[in-house]
């Protein structure tokens, strides 16, 4: 199954971190003159942030398949009980700082609201914040494969 974009929506494809301003702090940013280091992660916009977010939330599924072989399958309820130990592994993996838990044990966005978790492959996994609207499938989405 192919997901389609909704236009507007920030897509970030990759397999290692992003190099955003803000998001690594210390680093020389591509963007700035004379490779200026980029800004501390306080100082950054509001959108570096949430791509920060998403990074972060990539980097929790990448350390799970280095360390289980492949990504956690199911809900995004059943993948967090993956990352809190119910692994094969029982390696202790989420949430990643900053970020919460709700009430049914689903990883939230900054908003408060459910990622999205599409398990493509058993190495690719499409991660979706419904972004500030707090609606999935509109323009301020932002999502990771």
């Amino acid at each position: 199954m192919t997901s389609s974009v909704t236009p507007g929506a920030i897509v970030i494809k990759s397999s290692a971190p992003a190099r955003l301003p803000g998001v690594n702090p210390g680093a020389p940013d591509p963007a700035a003159p004379g490779g200026a280091k980029a800004p501390a992660a306080r100082e950054s916009s509001p959108r570096v942030q949430y791509l920060a977010d998403l990074e972060n939330v990539g980097l929790m599924l990448r350390d799970y398949r280095s360390i289980v072989g492949q990504n956690p399958v199911g809900s995004n309820a059943e993948i967090m009980k993956s990352m809190m130990g119910d692994n094969p592994k029982r390696a202790k993996l989420g949430p990643p700082a900053g970020q919460g838990i709700n009430p049914a044990g689903e990883l939230v966005d900054r908003w408060g609201t459910p990622y999205f978790f599409h398990q493509m492959s058993a190495t690719v996994m499409e991660i979706r914040s419904a972004g500030p609207d707090r609606v999935m499938w509109t323009s301020d989405d932002v999502f990771l494969k």
